[in-house]
């Protein structure tokens, strides 16, 4: 699927996005704190809130040394967002790879600002993961080392593709029947949307859509979103579940400027994806109605036990994160300019962690504040 240019009629703007401060104001306005059932998720679901506050009240002085080492950084990262998915790299084989499935809010920006981002949402799931583990894991993704992933992750990346494409093929058939989809309140309802069915099926030339449907609109940083959900067959006569899901500005725009959305995403490959056909994660313009993502659903295979008091959900959860903190690195660490980032850092690996830390929890304790005073 071709990317295409342009970004002119876009659908407007959610509320979330539009609205970071009333005029007069220092801060940026949390969303979604009645809803959030705990710190964890309201930091999921308030990427926005991050960029726009690094940007406007943090003081980030005492991290000078880093701010000048820019990128493409993955926005909003967090243990959901990064997963297992089956993906063709460029010389055409399928295998699994872990990798970030979320494009939302990647954007350019300090490298530094990403990393915190990510360890701030980590010690919101857990109070046990160290933040030192974090920034050893994610220097040596910095200097192109990957860690061992945790055993359930090796478990899933040595999954065959073909037991992931049953796992989709089940799930697409619990919501579905031969005719279309099968509608459910909150889940998936009837297609309303303004784009005509026409304009979509064009996007799939080759094969037949099925039926459309609307994914309700979801809370934290999609809230106010279009998702489409599309069921096409192939004319082999399998079926995948497609969607569509309208762009928006990335919350790393509240930071600083982003190229355009095609150039953007382009760079969020190389960082990203490296050496994978990017098709499976594209950007196309539906006439009238602007931007849109649009993949293949996917399918989750890691529980992400965020509300667990079980020890060993809990020490998986660490683990994870660690790995993750090492993914980003890794991302982090294949770009221009990062090589003298990491030397800096090397240089005094102490100092990096005393600059981190008081940016790290000065948001922490707004978010806290905020939660706690739902």
């Amino acid at each position: 699927m071709g990317l295409v240019a342009g970004s002119a009629n876009l659908p407007a703007r959610s509320r979330v996005r539009r609205e970071m401060r009333a005029p007069g104001t220092t801060a940026a306005k949390f969303h979604e704190i009645r809803v959030s059932r705990n710190l964890s998720q309201l930091i999921r679901s308030n990427t926005v809130h991050y960029w726009t506050t690094m940007k406007r009240q943090v003081d980030l002085s005492g991290l000078k040394p880093y701010l000048g080492y820019e990128g493409m950084l993955a926005g909003d990262p967090h243990a959901g967002n990064f997963a297992p998915l089956p993906l063709q790299a460029r010389d055409g084989s399928r295998r699994m790879r872990y990798v970030d499935v979320d494009f939302d809010d990647c954007g350019r920006g300090p490298f530094v600002l990403d990393f915190i981002r990510f360890v701030i949402a980590s010690k919101a799931n857990s109070k046990e993961v160290k933040r030192r583990d974090l920034e050893k894991a994610y220097h040596k993704g910095l200097a192109g080392k990957e860690i061992d992933p945790p055993k359930q992750v090796r478990a899933l990346l040595a999954m065959a593709v073909s037991k992931y494409d049953a796992m989709a093929t089940e799930y697409l058939g619990k919501r579905s029947s031969d005719k279309g989809f099968i509608f459910k309140r909150g889940e998936i309802e009837p297609y309303d949307a303004k784009v005509p069915h026409t304009t979509i099926e064009r996007l799939f030339s080759t094969d037949k859509v099925i039926d459309l449907g609307i994914r309700p609109e979801a809370r934290g940083g999609s809230a106010g979103e279009l998702r489409i959900w599309a069921i096409v067959e192939s004319h082999g006569g399998g079926r995948r579940l497609m969607e569509l899901k309208q762009y928006q500005e990335p919350a790393t725009a509240k930071y600083q400027p982003q190229p355009a959305p095609q150039e953007r995403l382009a760079e969020i490959r190389a960082a990203f994806w490296p050496r994978l056909d990017g098709s499976a994660y594209d950007l196309v313009r539906l006439p009238g109605a602007g931007l849109f993502w649009i993949r293949q659903k996917r399918i989750a295979l890691i529980d992400l036990p965020y509300s667990s008091t079980d020890k060993k959900k809990i020490d998986f959860l660490d683990e994870l994160e660690i790995y993750d903190a090492n993914q980003l690195g890794l991302a982090h660490g294949r770009q221009r300019g990062a090589r003298d980032y990491h030397t800096s850092i090397k240089a005094n690996p102490e100092a990096f962690h005393q600059a981190t830390e008081p940016v790290a929890k000065a948001y922490l304790g707004i978010a806290m504040k905020a939660f706690a005073s739902k």
